[in-house]
């Protein structure tokens, strides 16, 4: 089949599928950026498969509703700046609400 004859599907705007809690009902651990290690080299953005990663006002921030906490951007920070930490207390494969 061309490229041409592919069915048109609708989209959504950019952030919008994951709006809401979506990912912390599959992430079992997240990361935790300490700012006074981090050096700003921007690597961890580099390979953070979901873009969840952004630098604001000099310091980088994760955005949750993208973070699907793989753990890559804390193998890869060069200063050990980023640490996963549990997402929830309770016992492992229970979701208390």
């Amino acid at each position: 089949m061309a490229a041409k004859e592919l069915p048109v599907v609708p989209s959504a705007r950019p952030g919008t599928m994951a709006a809401g809690a979506a990912m912390e009902r599959i992430r079992e651990q997240r990361p935790v950026i300490d700012q006074q290690k981090c050096n700003l080299c921007r690597e961890c953005l580099l390979y953070c498969p979901d873009a969840a990663l952004t630098v604001d006002k000099g310091e980088v921030r994760v955005d949750l509703h993208f973070c699907k906490g793989c753990g890559i951007c804390a193998v890869e920070c060069p200063v050990r700046a980023i640490t996963m930490v549990p997402e929830y207390a309770g016992n492992r494969g229970v979701i208390e609400k």
